[in-house]
């Protein structure tokens, strides 16, 4: 008999062959998400709102050839759109401890460098699609997370957590793996994660020697022992590194998965599981490629760093 999580698996898997049955009806869920304004050539941005979805396009302007993917994470990709909706699927409706070999079975492909690469550009999609800032009253923190037990190297990671005060629980998260801690990195973290006067509970006395001023926040020092969420956070992504990649993510490519630990957390103030994939497909719509090839310049790592054989 099959477990609950396969059983969900195979729901979920089902959902998606409904939604998706052709390949057409791919290209006819991303055009528009992709053009909302209607075809916009990348090469010398003429729009053109009359263009019919479809994969591949000329643009009559300059004569070029593109093509629905073109400049995104999925840029040169030969794979059909069909095979990317699914790995997009499956990941968002997932947990945060998937591992290539899973979407090496799920999409039936030999190469497990394959898999591994297109879980690093979901990772990285994550982080575009996830914007939102924290508002209201947000805890900040900094601290050192290691990336394995068995290495020494420690990554320094500013956090801000959301505090839902009506309930007196977490809300939404983001994280930042930084070189160094001083007040240009900080001031840089809460523009990028933080709106604008939000009142921030911070408990670490160098966040409040570098806030001194405050800005366009409003300061509150915690008292001794007031809250734990930012620790807690820390050793909540410690231990999923830990337990599912087994030392194999290195402070190089940390900060995708920070910002999947993140988008997972976040996922939940979303609505349903649609939303979360409509989400998750902006971020790999977005044109980012070179900003893949920067973040993950290493070939892949061994397939022992996986968790499960």
């Amino acid at each position: 008999m099959e477990n609950p999580g396969t059983e969900n698996q195979i729901t979920t898997l089902h959902t998606f062959h409904r939604l998706f049955p052709t390949e057409e009806a791919c290209v006819g869920f991303l055009f528009p998400l992709r053009w909302p304004q209607g075809f916009s050539c990348p090469f010398c941005r003429t729009r053109h709102p009359h263009f019919t979805p479809r994969r591949y396009l000329i643009c009559p302007h300059c004569g070029n050839r593109s093509s629905l993917t073109t400049g995104t994470l999925m840029h040169g990709a030969k794979k059909p759109l069909k095979e990317w909706l699914l790995a997009i699927w499956w990941f968002s409706a997932s947990h945060f401890d998937v591992s290539a070999k899973e979407l090496q079975r799920l999409l039936g492909v030999s190469c497990y460098q394959t898999a591994w690469t297109w879980l690093q550009k979901l990772r990285l999609a994550m982080g575009k699609a996830d914007v939102v800032r924290c508002r209201r009253v947000v805890e900040i923190g900094c601290g050192p997370v290691a990336p394995a037990h068995e290495r020494k190297e420690r990554a320094l990671v500013l956090t801000a957590a959301e505090i839902v005060l009506a309930l007196g629980i977490t809300g939404r998260i983001r994280m930042r793996h930084i070189a160094a801690l001083n007040e240009k990195t900080l001031m840089l973290f809460l523009q990028e994660n933080v709106l604008e006067n939000s009142s921030l509970l911070i408990a670490d006395q160098r966040l409040l020697t570098l806030l001194e001023s405050g800005g366009s926040y409003s300061v509150m020092p915690a008292q001794s022992g007031q809250s734990t969420r930012i620790s807690e956070l820390n050793r909540s992504f410690e231990s999923c590194l830990h337990t599912v990649h087994r030392g194999g993510v290195t402070v190089k490519h940390l900060q995708l998965y920070l910002d999947e630990f993140c988008f997972r957390n976040n996922a939940s103030l979303l609505p349903d599981h649609l939303a979360v994939f409509k989400a998750l497909v902006g971020g790999v719509l977005s044109e980012s490629i070179e900003q893949y090839r920067h973040a993950v310049q290493a070939a892949a790592p061994s397939q022992l760093s996986e968790k499960r054989p």
